[in-house]
């Protein structure tokens, strides 16, 4: 008897299994891990218990989709799986960058969006010159940011520091894609 449970459990978890990749197994806007090691850093927060390196040995992102269709004409993808290095271990971060389109060009100029720690959105600031602290670079499959201002919807903020990889060139919408 032992061995027909065994079996059986077996062929439930491969139906499942089967089951879930006929379907997609998910939508388009969970993150797949990456294998990629990616380390940001906080600092000049509001909250000073924010402030610190965050980081990750497996970087987990979505692939990049093109805005256009439903908003303005840009590329947007997401990651997460950053978790504060040292002091409060809860504290996590996530992101949605959006960058403009390529048209042949290998550093598009960063749109937007946002950071989330916990459960606090710091969106990035588009006044002045505050965007151009972060750079695309399609060439190396890099967004580099270098003190880049986000507010929350009050009076907190954050500055965003650190490199993380683009999702890979396969996983880019046609228009997202290297010039």
């Amino acid at each position: 008897m032992p061995t027909i449970k065994k079996n059986l459990f077996y062929v439930a978890t491969l139906s499942a299994a089967l089951a879930l990749t006929a379907c997609g197994g998910g939508n388009d806007d969970d993150t797949d891990p990456s294998g990629d090691i990616g380390i940001l850093r906080i600092s000049q927060a509001t909250d000073a218990n924010l402030n610190g390196w965050y980081g990750t040995g497996n970087v987990g992102l979505t692939g990049v989709a093109d805005t256009g269709k439903i908003g303005p004409n840009e590329c947007a993808f997401d990651f997460d799986n950053f978790t504060k290095i040292t002091g409060d271990r809860t504290l996590a971060m996530m992101g949605d960058i959006r960058y403009a389109y390529p048209n042949g060009n290998a550093a598009p100029a960063l749109n937007g969006d946002n950071i989330k720690i916990k459960d606090t959105t710091y969106s990035f600031v588009k006044d002045g010159n505050n965007l151009s602290k972060a750079k695309v670079n399609l060439t190396l499959g890099t967004v580099t940011f270098d003190n880049l201002l986000a507010k929350d919807s009050g009076t907190q903020s954050v500055e965003l520091s650190g490199t993380i990889k683009l999702p890979e060139e396969a996983n880019r919408d046609k228009a997202c894609k290297k010039p």
